[in-house]
Parts: C-alpha cells; sequence; structure tokens
C-alpha cells in the first residue's frame, strides 16, 4: 500500500511540473478514464488488462453501449467533476521553483518513476496492475502482445498427416503442482481420490528446467529442449502439428496471456480466455471451473478430430484464490500474504486444498470423454517449494520447484483401440521425464505422422 501512495504522489507531483493548460487537460483525461475503470472494478470486479483491451478494441459499438447505464454516467461526473476543481486549485497555486522543498520532491519523484518504468523492477508490476497506472502498462503490453503475434515463425516439419477418424486430445497446462502432495504418488492425505478413481496414470519423476510460467510454457509447448532452448522462441508449438494434420484446435486460457507464450494462444483456431476480469494482484476466487463451459461447448461441437488445451491457475499464490469454498478441506489456512506471516502447518493445508479442488477440475474434464476416443494428458508447468530448505513459492531455485505433476488418462475407447499405448504409458511411469516429453507425446497422442516427433520422447513408446 505504501508502495501504492508513493506512486500515486510521483504521478500527481510530476503532473503538476506541467504547465497549467497541459496539466488540466492531462488531468481531468486521466481522472476521467481512472474514474471508468474503478467503475467497473467495484462493480463487476472488472480490471483493465490485455483482453478487456482486446474487446474494446474489437467490438462494435453498439455491443460496447451495453455495458453503459445512467450508473456509470453519475459516477464518471461526479470524478471528473472533483478532478476538476483539482485542476483549478492547481491553477491557482505557483510552484516555488527556488524552494529546497520543491528540489526535494522533484527527486523522490524521478526516482519514483524511474523504479515504476523498470520493467524487471520489484514494485513494477503491483504498481502497473493498480489504477491509473495500468493505464499505460496495460495498453504497453496490448500492442506488445499483437506485436509478438504478428511475427513469423517458420514451420518446423516437412509433412504431418493421421489415419485417425474421430478422436480428441485434452491437453492440461497445470500451475506450480508438484506430485509429492498427491495421493495417487503416495501421498497420505487423499488429496486426488478422482484421478485414483479414473484409473490415471501419473509421472511422479518429471523434471522442468525452469521454475517460473512465462519460461516454462514455451519451452513444453515446442521441441524445445536443453541443447536448442531458442527453439521455444523462434519455432510453432505442437499446436501447428495438429492443424496441419487436419484437427480442430482450440485454446483455453485461465491465465493472462504473456508476450513468451500469447503467439502459441493465437495459434489455435479458436482461443478462449476465461480470466477477463483477473489479476494476480486481484485475491478474489480465481477458479479453473470458469473454463468449463468453454471446454464443453468445444468438445460438444461436430468436429471429428480435435485438440483442446487448457492452461490453468492451479495452485498459483494466493492459494486461497484457487479453490472453491466446497475445497477448503484442510485447516486452519493462511490469513496473510506476507510469507513471513504465514505458520508452515497453514500453508501446507492452503496448498493441499488447491490439490483437491484441481482433482475436481481435472474429473469434470475428463467425465465428458468416457464414451468417446480420447485422451487427456497433464503436465504442470512447474514445481512448489513448500519450506523445503527454507524456500517457498517457486521462481527461485529448489529441487521441488523442478519436480512437476504429470499424468495421463486413456478413455476405455482409446484403451481398447492402442492397447500399447497404454502398456507402454504404465510401464514408463516411474522413468526419469523432462519437460520436453510433453511435445512429442501429445503428436503421438493424436496418432500424427511427422518428420519431427522424436519417439524416445514419447511416454508412448
Amino acid at each position: 500500500m505504501t508502495t501504492i501512495l508513493l506512486a500515486s504522489w510521483t504521478l500527481i507531483t510530476l503532473l503538476s511540473t506541467l504547465p497549467t493548460i497541459v496539466f488540466t487537460i492531462l488531468y481531468a483525461f486521466i481522472t476521467l478514464l481512472a474514474s471508468i475503470l474503478a467503475f467497473y472494478r467495484y462493480t463487476m470486479g472488472f480490471s483493465l488488462n490485455t483482453m478487456i483491451l482486446d474487446i474494446v478494441f474489437q467490438n462494435d459499438i453498439a455491443i460496447s453501449a451495453d455495458m453503459v447505464t445512467w450508473e456509470v454516467f453519475v459516477w464518471v461526473c461526479f470524478a471528473t467533476l472533483c478532478g476538476t476543481l483539482l485542476a483549478l486549485l492547481r491553477r491557482l497555486y505557483t510552484i516555488d521553483w527556488h524552494s529546497k522543498w520543491t528540489y526535494f520532491v522533484l527527486v523522490v519523484s524521478v526516482c519514483g518513476l524511474i523504479i515504476f518504468l523498470n520493467p524487471n523492477g520489484r514494485f513494477a508490476r503491483p504498481i502497473s496492475e493498480r489504477i491509473p497506472f495500468n493505464l499505460y502498462a496495460v495498453t504497453k503490453k496490448h500492442f506488445e502482445e499483437k506485436q509478438e503475434i504478428s511475427k513469423e515463425r517458420p514451420r518446423c516439419f516437412k509433412v504431418a498427416t493421421t489415419s485417425v477418424d474421430s478422436l480428441t486430445v485434452v491437453v492440461v497446462i497445470g500451475e506450480a503442482l508438484r506430485p509429492q502432495n498427491m495421493s495417487i504418488n503416495g501421498y497420505e492425505r487423499s488429496t486426488t481420490p478422482n484421478l485414483e478413481r479414473l484409473g490415471a496414470i501419473s509421472y511422479d519423476n518429471v523434471y522442468s528446467k525452469y521454475v517460473y510460467t512465462n519460461r516454462s510454457v514455451p519451452h513444453i509447448l515446442t521441441r524445445a529442449d536443453s541443447a536448442n532452448i531458442q527453439y521455444a522462441y523462434t519455432e510453432r508449438s505442437f499446436i501447428d502439428v495438429f492443424k496441419a494434420a487436419g484437427y480442430f484446435t482450440t485454446f483455453i486460457a485461465n491465465q493472462d496471456a504473456e508476450k513468451s507464450y500469447v503467439y502459441f494462444m493465437n495459434e489455435a483456431d479458436t482461443c478462449f480466455r476465461a480470466n477477463t476480469s483477473k489479476t494476480v494482484y486481484n485475491f478474489e476466487k480465481w477458479l479453473d471451473e470458469d473454463m468449463l463451459p468453454y471446454y464443453i461447448s468445444t468438445i460438444n461441437d461436430n468436429s471429428p478430430r480435435q485438440l483442446v488445451l487448457l492452461h490453468c491457475i492451479g495452485s498459483h499464490w494466493w492459494y486461497n484464490s484457487h479453490y472453491s469454498d466446497d475445497y477448503k478441506i484442510y485447516t486452519p489456512v493462511i490469513t496473510s500474504r506476507i510469507l513471513s506471516n504465514c505458520d508452515s502447518m497453514a500453508m501446507v493445508n492452503s496448498y493441499d486444498n488447491t490439490v483437491c479442488y484441481t482433482d475436481f477440475f481435472l474429473s469434470q474434464i475428463i467425465e465428458p470423454l468416457q464414451n468417446r476416443n480420447a485422451i487427456v494428458i497433464f503436465l504442470s508447468d512447474h514445481g512448489e517449494a513448500l519450506g523445503e530448505n527454507g524456500k517457498w513459492l517457486h521462481a527461485s531455485e529448489s529441487e521441488a520447484m523442478h519436480s512437476t505433476a504429470a499424468f495421463v488418462w486413456f478413455s476405455p475407447l482409446y484403451a481398447k483401440q492402442f492397447p500399447q499405448f497404454v502398456e507402454q504409458a504404465e510401464n514408463n511411469r516411474h522413468k526419469k521425464w523432462r519437460t520436453d516429453f510433453l511435445y512429442h507425446s501429445v503428436i503421438d497422442a493424436g496418432h500424427i505422422t511427422t518428420d519431427v516427433m522424436d519417439t524416445t520422447l514419447s511416454i508412448f513408446r
């Protein structure tokens, strides 16, 4: 909160140094936009992000007008009036440029501006997520994403064909799910009863090279490996292979579209974003079940061959936001967002609740596929540290952060048609794997013949 107040003070101070007419216009404009954002933030829970900007820029006026009510008009008029009064007060106030206090304020303000503009700074993102600073940060990110999407990446294969007539391949990218806390892998708490009941085959020895989403996701969606990490940023993903083989492809996201992987989201024939009003600095409930309506409608269309990819919020910090009240099973849970104030047992309890909820969510993905020719492959982007050697969460360095969860599920029809895949998947469950396996295994699961697949990296061989 102190950081946000300092940033706000910095903005007002810097605006105050502008000529009066410029200050009046600019301040009124910022006040107008900020008041609109504040209204929708507190009445509908919307936070400005790139998805909201996409909607604003792409929708026609009639659709956007449906969001405008008399309450918005009253709110904006009141906020604009307040901003105008402050601007008039500024006009009556003359800055003493010879005052030591003025120089002090300017120095502090410039330092604050440097902190805000530094994209790698500790405070940059918390500030950039807040009104009115997100006006600049989100708009900048929006155009960066558009630029990234427009880049041309080469196709890394010559041919991709399949002989199957009807098949649904579902790939679920999890978030911070560690295998050690899954009962399907021997954990003492019953955190994955649904996966066990459904007969999922879990892989308990998978290593993730990267321990944060922005680097991990592009690595696992492409044929990048330890020797060729550049492929994550220069080549297309396995989505393109499926499209070439005649699959209809869908990407359903419940995380922000980051620059490192937004390209792959737009490779798909259809892309849905379930988290249009969520950010990692919004601590309201943010649940993966929000993706289910998009998922159900997708698998129920008439496409005989489908690839559906879901990107989950999973077990991301703040844990309490990512499970519904029905899955508050282990208590007490954490009550502070400051790690040093959290009890270690409460941390584990909250985390395990996210695992229980993820197990429920995954069962909702699997159940509708029981009578289809279908396969589900799950891989978490990385693991999570829960106090091992004093380390918590991820994005630093810990063995637990590199250990990530993975499993595969076969529908009865798929298992009957391809029994050798089931047998080999079972035989390979305790083998050491790197997350590099996903690219080749997913293509193999889709029974696609292509020159880019390495069968030695498939869990089905």
